[in-house]
C-alpha cells in the first residue's frame, strides 16, 4: 500500500524562490519610491528664464538693472548703494507704495548684491517686489 499525500520528495530544507522574489520586489519598490533625488550643484543651470511673466503699469514702477561687474543703474544713470537708497525714498514719495520694484539682473551678476537692493527696496517701504526674465523663444529652446 503506498500512502502518499501526492506530494514529490522534497530535499529537507529545500527554499521557495517565488516569495522570496516577491520579498525583494517590494523592497526595492519601497527605496525607489522613498529615496530623495537631489540635481548635481555642478550642472550649469539658466535660472533668468521663466515661462511666464506679469506686467506692471510702466508709469509708477522703478527700474534697477544691475550688470555682471556688479554695476547699479537707475534710468541709465551709474549710482552707489548709498544714492540707491535715496533715490527709492524719492521715488516712493511719488508713486506710492502700490509701485513696483523690478530687478533686471545680469545672469551673471552676483545674487548677493541682487539680495541687497530687494532688501534695501522693503526696508525703504515698497511692498511689490519683481525680477525680470527672459521668456524662452516658442519653440521651446534657449535664447
Amino acid at each position: 500500500m503506498n500512502f502518499s499525500t501526492g506530494k514529490k520528495n522534497r530535499a529537507i530544507g529545500a527554499l521557495e524562490v517565488t516569495p522570496l522574489v516577491d520579498v525583494v520586489f517590494l523592497l526595492l519598490i519601497f527605496f525607489l519610491l522613498t529615496a530623495t533625488y537631489v540635481k548635481n550643484p555642478n550642472i550649469d543651470i539658466d535660472l533668468p528664464k521663466a515661462s511666464s511673466q506679469e506686467l506692471f503699469p510702466k508709469n509708477k514702477d522703478v527700474t534697477i538693472a544691475v550688470k555682471r561687474d556688479g554695476t547699479v543703474k537707475v534710468d541709465k544713470d551709474t549710482v552707489t548703494m548709498k544714492e540707491l537708497e535715496s533715490y527709492l525714498k524719492n521715488r516712493l514719495k511719488k508713486s506710492g507704495k502700490e509701485a513696483v520694484v523690478i530687478v533686471k539682473a545680469d545672469k551673471g551678476a552676483r545674487h548677493g548684491k541682487v539680495v541687497s537692493i530687494m532688501d534695501m527696496a522693503k526696508r525703504v517701504g515698497y511692498s511689490r517686489l519683481a525680477i525680470a526674465v527672459n521668456t524662452p523663444n516658442a519653440s521651446g529652446g534657449d535664447e
